[in-house]
């Protein structure tokens, strides 16, 4: 049933490996009205999710790279999405899996497409509704604070933060949605180009997200786009002295 006037249908975005069934899924959004695109890992999504704004995103567990519950975890973590997991894993834990990482909503392979409309209707109710309470468009960012040193989460908690990871942080953060190359991080960080130090901004990423997960128990919105560089995902805003 077609409820949502076309000029006030979200963006969707497809993850899907299988090319036919990508297409298929895109070419029904499209015949429903919504604006869709659609890429086939999850690598391939963040580098257009630079410069094309989106919605709700539909992800295929079983993806190439990184797999679609790591995918959902971390744009749960940017709180602006809304999340529909769609997969031939029909396990129950596989189900609980998907819906404590961040999906809205889990459908198995195959799904019935009136059934997945009906499904973005009502998560777009609930972006709608968080919305409205908000009073704004926008969701809450992360806030570096250089005063304190700390890292404040859109759930309003908190954690302190070491020099290394404010530099490191205070460098995405001022560049959003932006990837930002290997070398580009290298030598702002270190001053050289010599690969074999991305291992340490590798190994300090990997401290500060286990940091974040422990302390603010939201997952860091920071990406690894294969090949290319980091990218910080989620609304930003750097608090300066």
């Amino acid at each position: 049933m077609d409820t949502l006037p076309h000029t006030h249908r979200p963006t969707i975005a497809i993850v899907e490996d299988e090319a036919d069934l990508r297409l298929n899924l895109e070419l029904f959004l499209r015949s429903c009205g919504y604006p869709a695109w659609s890429v086939g890992s999850a690598e391939a999504l963040y580098k257009h999710l630079v410069t094309r704004p989106t919605q709700i995103i539909i992800v295929d567990i079983g993806l190439p790279g990184e797999d679609g519950f790591s995918l959902i975890e971390h744009l749960a973590a940017a709180n602006r999405y809304g999340l529909i997991a769609m997969t031939a894993r029909g396990a129950t834990a596989d189900r609980i899996q998907g819906l404590k990482r961040g999906a809205d909503l889990y459908f198995v392979k195959p799904v019935d497409l009136y059934e997945l409309e009906a499904g973005i209707e009502s998560v777009l109710r609930r972006l709608n509704q968080i919305s409205r309470r908000r009073g704004e468009d926008q969701p809450d960012p992360w806030v570096l604070d250089l005063f304190d040193s700390s890292l404040h989460a859109p759930n309003g908690e908190a954690v302190a933060l070491t020099a290394r990871e404010i530099e490191l942080l205070a460098y995405l953060m001022s560049r959003p949605g932006e990837i930002i190359g290997k070398e580009d991080l290298l030598l702002h960080l270190s001053g050289s180009t010599a690969m074999d130090d991305f291992h340490r901004i590798e190994t300090l990423l990997y401290r500060l997200r286990k940091k974040a997960e422990q302390t603010l128990g939201l997952g860091l919105p920071v990406r690894s786009v294969f090949g290319r560089g980091l990218s910080f995902i989620g609304p930003a805003h750097i608090k300066r002295l």
